[in-house]
């Protein structure tokens, strides 16, 4: 007698995988999907690092020629020096001073060799003319003029005028000696070193021609 053919019996605990046909073997349809999605990334990401921006780089040894161009053309950029020229002589040129005499209080005389020097009194005179070269007489061929300044210390008094010695005459330097006059500064007579009362110096300018100056 034969018996019926036995009929499997469902399982107490079905699996939680679905499977695409039949077979032991087949993939679970989750890790299918994880695979595509890693496929799909992959995809994506290749086009965007091909496509990504390339840094340009200037190779070494065209580096070194750029350089060593930029150094060979930095001298050559410099401005030349400028010419020299010669400027002539100066306007005017002031002689060594002389001091004339210089007087002490009460009576006799003092030698000029033993006066003593008021340097207050040169510095200033000597920068009185050079200020005023604008105010000597016009001559072609130049000439001098020979200043003389008196000075008294007891009446706290300055006189200036052009001394005899000069190859302008006075009546042309008279114009120049009063411009040099107001130019010299007021004196501080209390402080300015001195052994005698009274003083007479002299200097003598030298002017260029008009032409020059």
């Amino acid at each position: 007698m034969n018996r019926p053919p036995t009929q499997p019996s469902p399982p107490s605990h079905p699996s939680p995988y679905r499977y695409l046909g039949g077979g032991s073997g087949e993939r679970p349809v989750r890790l299918q999907i994880v695979l595509a999605l890693v496929a799909a990334l992959v995809l994506a990401a290749v086009p965007l690092y091909l496509w990504r921006p390339q840094r340009e780089s200037i190779p070494v040894a065209d580096a070194a020629i750029a350089d060593a161009g930029v150094a060979d053309a930095a001298p050559s950029a410099a401005p030349p020096p400028p010419p020299v020229v010669d400027a002539g002589p100066p306007p005017v040129d002031l002689a060594a001073f002389q001091t004339i005499k210089c007087v002490a209080p009460g009576p006799g005389k003092t030698p000029p060799e033993r006066c003593d020097r008021v340097m207050y009194f040169e510095d200033s005179l000597a920068r009185a003319i050079r200020e005023n070269v604008a105010c000597a007489p016009q001559t072609t061929a130049g000439g001098t003029v020979s200043f003389v300044l008196e000075m008294d210390f007891r009446k706290k008094k300055l006189s200036l005028l052009a001394g005899k010695s000069g190859t302008i005459k006075k009546d042309k330097a008279k114009g120049l000696v009063r411009c040099v006059k107001r130019a010299l500064p007021t004196p501080d007579w209390e402080s300015i070193p001195h052994q005698y009362v009274k003083y007479q110096i002299s200097v003598v300018a030298t002017y260029a021609p008009s032409s020059i100056f």
